[in-house]
């Protein structure tokens, strides 16, 4: 069976892994990044670099980005000189991997329906950890005929992946998702905080309620990171952030009430302030340390 050659666009902490087992899989891939060194590792391994998003979605039937933030986004696909969507051939399929706001995501669809372009927003969840053992969560929102031609290269990248309806019901799912990690996130911080406060030993701690009610995968894997000492980014503090901000205005927009999320996103406000935006999401613990005076 022929493969469809896939492109790939933005190879950051998710992105890198991601693209790798698609390589891995077999599959012809074409990639574009502002970062070198991924791109020369990538291209060693087999795959080609392409040097604009437009070049790279010409000669690709799937084309796949993993991008920070809405602006770029944007940009990629849409009103950049090199954009990716203009220059996608009929019929082929557009995947945007990273956290974008829903009313983009329908934006963008609208334009690749016009073009006879499918457009799929697949967000993930599992951090960096699931992006390298390829057992992330996907969530899949777009076309049903589209996601099932998609559903064999998500599959080389995730454990569950999950169709959830049309466009933009991606982005809510990960919505949703980020409520109970951030929230979650705050319920772990304060649990070790009490602990080192009382004088347990953290490593201790985190193993003794992973194995109760209190377990979570926040709690067996960033809790056991904050024992640790270490707070280097499975997810990055100003990602999670970038995340709220979308999900507190899509809140504000149905008048629901989210005050845990609304307080996580401000105690993580200090986190930017203090330029530690770049730590890992467990580095909230850091805040409330500095809130209790330790």
């Amino acid at each position: 069976m022929n493969l469809p050659t896939v492109g790939f666009i933005g190879l950051g902490i998710m992105g890198r892994p991601m693209v790798r087992h698609i390589l891995q899989a077999g599959y012809p891939l074409v990639v574009h990044s502002r970062s070198r060194p991924p791109i020369e590792s990538l291209v060693e391994l087999g795959a080609r670099e392409a040097p604009t998003p437009a070049e790279l979605a010409a000669q690709c039937e799937v084309v796949i980005t993993c991008l920070p933030d809405d602006e770029t986004v944007r940009r990629v696909w849409l009103t950049g000189e090199h954009a990716a969507l203009p220059a996608m051939r009929p019929d082929s399929i557009a995947i945007d991997m990273g956290t974008t706001s829903p009313s983009l995501t329908r934006e963008l669809a609208e334009y690749a329906r016009a073009r006879e372009v499918a457009f799929l927003d697949a967000p993930v969840t599992g951090g960096q950890w699931g992006a390298e053992s390829g057992t992330l969560t996907i969530m899949v929102g777009g076309e049903e005929a589209a996601f099932q031609r998609a559903l064999p290269i998500f599959q080389t990248m995730g454990k569950k992946i999950v169709y959830v309806g049309e466009s933009g019901k991606g982005q809510l799912m990960k919505l949703a998702n980020q409520i109970a990690v951030a929230v979650g996130m705050l319920a772990v911080s304060e649990a070790l905080l009490f602990a080192e406060q009382a004088g347990l030993d953290l490593n201790l701690t985190v193993e003794t309620l992973s194995s109760g009610a209190a377990g979570s995968w926040a709690m067996e894997n960033l809790g056991k990171r904050i024992a640790q000492g270490d707070l280097q980014p499975g997810f990055m503090v100003r990602l999670l952030q970038k995340d709220l901000q979308i999900l507190l205005n899509e809140a504000r927009s149905t008048a629901t009430p989210l005050l845990g999320s609304a307080l996580v996103h401000q105690l993580y406000c200090n986190l930017e302030r203090t330029g530690e935006d770049r730590l890992g999401t467990q580095a909230l613990i850091q805040v409330l340390r500095r809130l209790s005076g330790a």
